[in-house]
């Protein structure tokens, strides 16, 4: 056995390169002084002046619209001369995805989405030449092809300046001349950094195909509401919208824009005209700013303050100080790479504070616990570095891979989240160089002087404490070190404790509801979406929207600030974006709010009305349910018996709580709607919960079940009439089942990267387990806190994989080290809890309390740090109770189990897990289902063994 142990540790943990490397640095520290000061001033002078503030990231979306005019007051003429030609001719282009047209008596819009990659521009500027190469349009009808844009209006604006009058009488085209002036006074300030200025025009142009005479017809209005002086008050208004070029910094630019807006007002004060700049991202980025200076400084504290608890003052302004510098040098690197401090980049930003301090908080404890012991500061750091900086490369590593998945999400959700694992990983990485490089240099100043060296000049109160907790947990181990039977004892007790938390969250699970982009719990701002009834004209459609806007204004009271359609207005829909008071500043949520407003809507003449927050993500999406046939009179007949099956259906949900449709419509038959050229009719639906992503699948099989191809011949119509719009959801879905398949892929990699770095098959397994051990807690807390699984909590699970690892990655790094030395098995476990207690216990409370205030200030983070916090504390706790028996474990059976049966065991695993993936299984029990695989080869070696025996 001896001979064996020998030959199972005989190349582990040779690797001295990096703490030569540390030593190097530490040598060296005037020029370490002088690259720590120049990295870290760098970074600050980014973070204050060089990076640009803007509000999204500049993304290429990849879709084109075409609009235009067709006056002959007909939507079947309009469909059939126009749309269907102009969708024909788009759908021949490789690169398009889908159509979707939609005509109106004199207006018709169409929708081209292209594939993934495709330039929009250049394939807009195709689709026209093809459209009039072809000459298949009327004379009178126009076209016009633009890219859209992300931003507050339906053409991408990135800010929109609202222009209204205080006085009745004023018309609409006065509004909008006066708009032009406000346009055009801006646009002669020169802003070299302002791409575009213009006012969306109400008015759409024409021909009359009869006459030959120009036309004019309104098809869109305004309005601006704002709290002034105790009252809420709407204005008839008209929207000046304006883009910037990429990479402009949003509050400098916003800044100059309302100076320019002030004398503009001043110079006009005697108009009844007002300008005011109702739109832009500058509010937010300021409150994310600050959001993010605020959670740092907290979490700084925290760090200082678990750090001198648990480790050591001096030891604590170290890990501050190199937190500071991975944050500060991580803000250099992205201006370097071209980035801009955004929404994206603060999210993540704001997400790395939990994961940086565990190199830096590693390191420092190592040292720390090494002055204990030596009175050398170099042999200090040599010993230290060489006993901790395997482990921190696999924990970095493993981290780091955990966040690779997010690069190859595709679609606009790929496009958007691509900065947070660019940013995150940097910081990962950034962490590891400072942890070896410049806290060795920090020490040598802060905590390796003479004074501060041996036991006799250490005062740690807690260390006392934490070594009882240590020997307390591991005495159940040295009781039964020289007794197999009793070994076999603690390790069936600590497995039994551990597959219970496991069961236990797979229980909890059922309970959890599912929702890709959830509403917030609550934010700044509200929207009411009204669908018009059918045959509405613009006129009367003014009429419904001042009688809505009144119910805003008076429903809202206090906790309104101002409100805009921005043009988003028309016969058929009208949305309204309404901004409330600070939620900081308030009593009263927003979802609280929207209900109140749902309430009054009830029953509301002339529109239906859709209330829904202003959430991060993209907007909520809704279901409609699609007839798609030619044969009009039958699908209208069948679109009203299924809007009559889903009106106040009930749906119930996997966990058994039921859900209500709380609203139903059906398309106005006079717009003649098209998807990728064949005509529909659709019938929406809305849910009175939340959880959108899990309700659309349900009500989808609810119709499927119902109307079945049977049912279907009795219309008429064929079997595969119907199809199922869910929007946004249906690209959300897709990205997110890119990240599902991923997962079992990067476990994999991390499985092979642990397999290089441990030179074992088992042993990455094993360290495998703080994942299911953090379900427990990850479950619980959104249970608890009745947040979804989502993608914001997928983003905390994938930083919780680092987190958790790098636990089981230190008991198990620290144990072998021990085993090296001859030291046997309990023995090595014991030892390893022992001296990994402290550092394992910082990391986790720091990373925890750090993250606390961030939960409790922002209903934004809610979720992610819900599993965080969570995930870590349940997993921190069973890695230090049972994961020393599942280690024992697993070296009775690595020094028993031959290579071919490791093989052997390693198919049947991939095999086995491959297969439960595919049946729906989560990915994160593989670590029990290899865990299985090895008690069932190990009872069928011992049967076998038994046998032979026999014989």
């Amino acid at each position: 056995m001896k001979n064996k142990l020998k030959k199972v540790y005989s190349t582990d943990g040779r690797d001295r390169l990096l703490p030569k490397f540390s030593l190097f640095v530490f040598d060296r520290s005037r020029t370490a002084a002088i690259i720590w000061l120049c990295l870290t001033i760098f970074g600050i002078l980014s973070y204050t002046t060089l990076l640009k503030r803007e509000g999204f990231p500049s993304i290429n979306i990849p879709y084109s619209v075409v609009s235009g005019t067709y006056f002959v007051n007909d939507p079947q003429k309009v469909d059939a001369q126009v749309a269907k030609p102009v969708s024909d001719i788009a759908l021949k282009d490789s690169r398009v995805k889908s159509v979707q047209a939609q005509s109106e008596g004199d207006f018709y819009g169409i929708a081209v989405q292209y594939k993934e990659g495709t330039d929009a521009n250049q394939a807009g500027s195709d689709i026209k030449k093809s459209i009039e190469a072809a000459n298949v349009l009327p004379a009178s009808a126009t076209l016009k092809i633009e890219t859209p844009k992300i931003g507050f209006t339906e053409r991408g604006d990135d800010g929109v300046i609202s222009i209204y009058a205080k006085r009745d009488g004023v018309s609409v085209e006065q509004l909008v001349a006066e708009g032009q002036r406000v346009a055009q006074y801006v646009k002669d300030q020169n802003y070299a950094d302002m791409e575009s200025i213009s006012v969306i025009d109400p008015f759409a142009t024409g021909t009359d195909p009869v006459t030959g005479q120009a036309i004019k017809s309104q098809n869109k209005f305004d309005r601006y509401g704002v709290r002034a002086d105790g009252q809420n008050t709407f204005y008839d208004s008209v929207s000046v919208g304006y883009g910037q070029i990429d990479g402009t910094d949003v509050i400098k630019l916003d800044g100059k824009l309302r100076k320019a807006i002030a004398a503009y007002n001043e110079a006009h004060k005697d108009s009844p005209y007002t300008a005011v700049i109702s739109a832009t991202y500058a509010n937010d980025i300021k409150d994310q700013i600050g959001g993010l200076q605020k959670s740092l400084l907290e979490g700084l504290l925290a760090v200082l303050v678990i750090g001198s608890i648990i480790i050591a003052v001096r030891a604590s302004l170290i890990t501050v100080l190199a937190m500071i510098t991975v944050l500060a040098i991580t803000l250099g690197v992205l201006y370097i790479i071209g980035y801009t401090l955004n929404t994206i980049t603060l999210f993540a930003l704001v997400l790395c504070l939990g994961l940086i301090v565990d190199d830096t908080i590693i390191m420092v404890e190592a040292i720390d616990a090494q002055r204990r012991r030596r009175k050398d500061p170099r042999e200090i750091v040599h010993i230290a570095t060489r006993k901790v900086s395997r482990a921190m490369v696999a924990a970095t590593s493993t981290a780091i891979f955990s966040f690779a998945p997010l690069l190859f999400v595709h679609g606009i959700l790929g496009s958007f989240i691509r900065a947070i694992p660019v940013t995150v990983i940097t910081a990962l990485l950034v962490s590891l160089l400072v942890a070896l490089v410049f806290i060795p240099f920090f020490a040598r100043y802060l905590l390796l002087g003479k004074k501060q060296l041996g036991d006799k000049n250490l005062h740690e109160p807690a260390a006392r404490y934490e070594a009882k907790i240590a020997n307390f947990i591991g005495k159940p181990m040295l009781w039964a070190r020289h007794s197999t039977k009793k070994l076999f004892f603690v390790g069936i007790v600590a497995i039994i404790i551990g597959f219970g938390f496991i069961g236990a969250a797979g229980f909890l699970f059922q309970k959890v509801t599912f929702n890709i982009f959830p509403s917030g719990k609550d934010g700044n701002g509200l929207s009411v979406r009204l669908t018009l009834d059918p045959g509405t004209t613009i006129t009367q459609a003014e009429t419904v929207a001042d009688r809505a806007d009144r119910i805003v204004a008076d429903t809202l009271g206090e906790n309104f600030k101002s409100a805009a359609y921005y043009s988003n207005a028309s016969a058929q829909n009208a949305s309204l974006v309404i901004y409330l008071t600070s939620f900081k500043d308030r009593d009263v949520t927003s979802p609280q709010l929207a209900k109140k407003l749902e309430a009054q809507f009830k029953n509301f003449p002339g529109a239906q009305a859709e209330i829904g927050q202003l959430d991060a993500g993209p907007p909520a999406s809704g279901f409609a349910v699609r007839i798609e046939s030619t044969d009009r009179v039958a699908s209208l007949r069948l679109a009203k018996d299924i809007n009559t099956f889903l009106a106040n259906r009930e749906l119930t949900r996997v966990s058994g709580v039921k859900a209500k449709i709380i609203s139903t419509n059906v398309s106005d038959p006079g717009t003649y709607s098209r998807a990728d050229g064949k005509l529909y009719m659709e019938v929406g639906a809305k849910f009175d919960g939340t959880d959108t992503t899990t309700l659309v699948t349900l009500a989808k099989d609810a119709v499927q079940k119902e109307f079945t191809a049977a049912r279907l011949q009795s219309y008429g119509l064929s079997k595969d009439v119907l199809n199922f719009d869910i929007g946004q959801e249906q690209e959300n879905q897709d990205s997110f089942s890119t990240l599902a398949k991923a997962f079992p892929i990067l476990l994999l990699v991390i499985f092979l990267l642990l397999a290089l770095q441990f030179r074992s098959l088992l042993q990455p397994l094993l360290i495998f387990m703080a994942i299911p051990f953090s379900l427990f807690g990850i479950t619980l807390g959104l249970y608890l806190t009745d947040n979804p699984f989502s993608f914001f909590a997928m983003l905390g699970f994938f930083a919780l994989l680092g987190l958790s690892i790098k636990n089981t990655i230190l008991l198990t790094d620290y144990a072998n080290q021990l085993r090296r030395e001859g030291v046997p098995a309990v023995d090595a476990a014991v030892g390893a809890l022992s001296e990994r207690f402290r550092p394992l216990i910082a990391t986790s409370l720091t990373a925890v309390v750090s993250l606390t205030p961030l939960y409790l200030s922002d209903p934004f983070w809610e979720s992610l740090t819900v599993v965080l916090i969570f995930g870590l504390l349940s997993s921190t706790f069973l890695v230090i109770t049972v994961f020393p028996y599942y280690y024992l474990g697993a070296e009775y059976l690595r020094l028993r189990v031959t290579r071919s049966a490791a093989l052997l065991w390693l198919g049947l695993t991939i095999v086995i897990s491959m297969g439960l993936i595919k049946a729906g299984v989560n990915a994160s029990i593989i670590p029990a289902v290899a865990i299985g695989v090895f008690i069932l080869e190990l009872i069928t070696y011992k049967v076998m063994r038994h046998r032979k025996r026999s014989k």
